[in-house]
């Protein structure tokens, strides 16, 4: 269960939305409290529905197929799927909606009052935008199926729930620290790196996410 859960933590923890709205919060008035309060919401988010799927809804995924080889082929299958579509651009790449589509027309009004909210200085708005990203994906449904699957006991299970979000918000803590410590080279650094992997490192994301998935695959199909 540890390694392919700890490779899916860094797979999420290097999605470029996530790295974005870090480089938001690093940008905004109290940089170092923005940080803060974002990672407070999103880690609030991520445990609270790791501890409804885990300790309340968990009796209802206690059936005889719920077993851990097929839950590690569903998730492996889902994690390809995941693969495909970041390596597509689809998760994680640019906009094409042109600004005088219906779309972009519609949503326009939209992205503007969210632009004026994230370039506040409200600690409120950013425990709110922890919050949202933390919001339950398939990523982190198909880890706490890994982890109610493992049938391990109750306190391993959170233990792993905690690592995961650890994991998960890596590239929110660490520019925490070091802006204590740096903070124009951490934000010239945070810049840089999410310059990067919104253009170039969805492939490593990709690549990483084919390697788990096809990993969960074999283990599972060995353990029928």
């Amino acid at each position: 269960m540890w390694m392919p859960l700890l490779a899916m933590a860094i797979a999420v923890s290097v999605e470029p939305f996530r790295i974005g709205m870090t480089v938001v919060m690093i940008n905004r008035p109290r940089p170092g409290l923005q940080l803060l309060a974002f990672l407070l919401g999103g880690f609030a988010m991520g445990i609270a529905v790791g501890v409804v799927v885990l300790f309340i809804l968990r009796p209802a995924l206690g059936s005889a197929h719920f077993t851990l080889p097929r839950v590690q082929i569903v998730v492996g299958a889902v994690v390809l799927l995941n693969a495909a579509l970041v390596a597509a651009g689809v998760i994680g790449g640019r906009r094409r909606d042109g600004a005088d589509s219906l779309p972009g027309r519609l949503v326009a009004p939209l992205i503007a009052r969210a632009k004026q909210l994230l370039g506040g200085r409200s600690l409120w708005t950013a425990g709110a935008a922890g919050l949202g990203i933390a919001l339950p994906s398939v990523d982190y449904l198909a880890a706490l199926a890994l982890i109610v699957a493992s049938g391990t006991a109750a306190t391993i299970q959170f233990g792993a729930l905690v690592v995961f979000n650890v994991v998960a918000f890596a590239l929110v803590e660490i520019p925490l620290l070091c802006y204590l410590v740096a903070p124009d080279r951490t934000r010239a650094a945070l810049s840089a790196l999410y310059d990067w992997v919104r253009l170039r490192g969805r492939y490593g994301v990709a690549a990483l996410l084919v390697v788990v998935g096809a990993v969960l695959i074999g283990v599972g199909l060995s353990g029928l």
